[in-house]
């Protein structure tokens, strides 16, 4: 029954670390490209995202630490048990853990200091979480490229994620002028982000799978087969936005703004949906190579 319990929360727990490191990484890189445009509500309100994913970072990595030291003794005592805690801090999973709250803490503390040292540590803080992703999980398996190309493949989906809660922001704030120019040139980024997310994702999947008929014929195949569907909704969406109604922005700006809200909020859900799909490939079920 407390494997069961484990079999249900680890997904869970891989998909809110997911949520809020990508949203974390992504808020910085909004900020990189956009910061010229912000007014101070929109600087504060980056600032607060940063803060507050952070802050929830940081308990979803000590739970995700707590939760090696439970599947390695199978029940719920274990996670108060010295020996499993060493262990735990001894393997690839907890270091990973470890790096994460690092990370998370370098990107909390940026909000407390002044532009320089923000950057300094938010770029540290950045780095940091990107490493805790590439030194476990299947891309281990295939050598320093595929640990590239998941790094290449974090930054952008990163990029389109973390514009998600400061462009829904603008939306709320009434004429916001900037909105256009902010939208205009994310859809200009996104395209370079969009066909590198693309390439990596597609390459890194078709090494996981060790060909192509995989993705029909196994478990792990069939998931990912609906995450990339669910994705492609996901990017049909984003076209919809730069081709429609970005354009409709400068012509009217309010019923724009509620339509780039509505198809942002849309995107939200689904995008939360992928990374629990991500979460089970990464945690429930092994590669087809590795079976």
């Amino acid at each position: 029954m407390i494997l069961e319990i484990w079999t249900i929360l680890n997904p869970i727990i891989k998909t809110l670390i997911y949520l809020t490191a990508l949203y974390s990484i992504g808020s910085v890189l909004f900020k990189f490209h956009f910061q010229q445009y912000f007014n101070k509500e929109i600087s504060l309100y980056c600032r607060k995202i940063i803060k507050s994913n952070s802050l929830l970072g940081i308990l979803i990595s000590v739970a995700g630490f707590v939760s090696i030291s439970g599947n390695l003794g199978g029940d719920i005592e274990s996670i108060f048990e010295l020996e499993l805690i060493v262990l735990s801090l001894e393997s690839m999973l907890g270091k990973s853990c470890i790096l994460l709250i690092i990370g998370f803490i370098f990107l909390n503390l940026s909000y407390y200091f002044q532009p320089l040292l923000t950057n300094i540590l938010q770029l540290t803080g950045v780095i940091i979480l990107i490493l805790s992703f590439i030194i476990v999980g299947h891309s281990l398996s295939k050598g320093i490229y595929s640990q590239i190309l998941l790094l290449i493949h974090l930054f952008c989906i990163s990029y389109w994620l973390g514009s998600f809660l400061p462009l829904r922001h603008m939306c709320i704030i009434k004429n916001y002028k900037n909105l256009h120019v902010v939208a205009h040139n994310f859809g200009v980024y996104a395209t370079f982000y969009v066909v590198l997310l693309i390439l990596t994702g597609l390459i890194f999947s078709y090494l996981l799978l060790g060909g192509i008929s995989p993705i029909i014929t196994s478990t792990y195949g069939n998931v990912l087969l609906g995450k990339i569907l669910v994705v492609s909704i996901i990017l049909l969406l984003g076209a919809t936005n730069k081709f429609k109604i970005v354009p409709n922005l400068k012509t009217n700006l309010t019923v724009g703004q509620i339509k780039l809200k509505r198809s942002i909020d849309v995107e939200l859900i689904l995008t939360c949906f992928v990374l629990f799909l991500t979460s089970i490939l990464t945690t429930s079920l092994p590669t087809p190579t590795a079976m």
